[in-house]
């Protein structure tokens, strides 16, 4: 039972991977590129933003804290393409109901 589970949840992320790889296709296509410049540039410009963010609030922060926030860190990196794969999801989710709302 529990093969058979691991195996469904294995095959149902793969089609997630596929469906989310199909959508951000799609998007990318219909995106013009000045677009995806402005994208890219201000994706930048929030991590260097979130970077810095880090860094004051690690030397604010209290040692038990930091100590949480670290394990948080080593699980997300650890499930990585999950977290990636839903963020993925969630962006094209979003911006197809963006796109449908300026139709009607």
């Amino acid at each position: 039972m529990k093969q058979q589970t691991t195996e469904k949840a294995y095959l149902i992320a793969d089609q997630i991977r596929e469906k989310a790889g199909q959508a951000a296709r799609l998007v990318r296509d219909r995106t013009p590129e000045p677009v995806l410049d402005k994208t890219a540039h201000a994706a930048s410009q929030v991590w260097d933003g979130a970077t810095r963010a880090g860094r004051y609030a690690a030397g604010k922060a209290p040692d038990p804290l930091l100590e949480k926030a670290g394990k948080a860190t080593t699980v997300a990196r650890g499930n990585r393409t999950p977290l990636l794969i839903a963020g993925a999801v969630i962006i094209a989710l979003a911006l197809v109901r963006r796109a449908r709302g300026h139709r009607r």
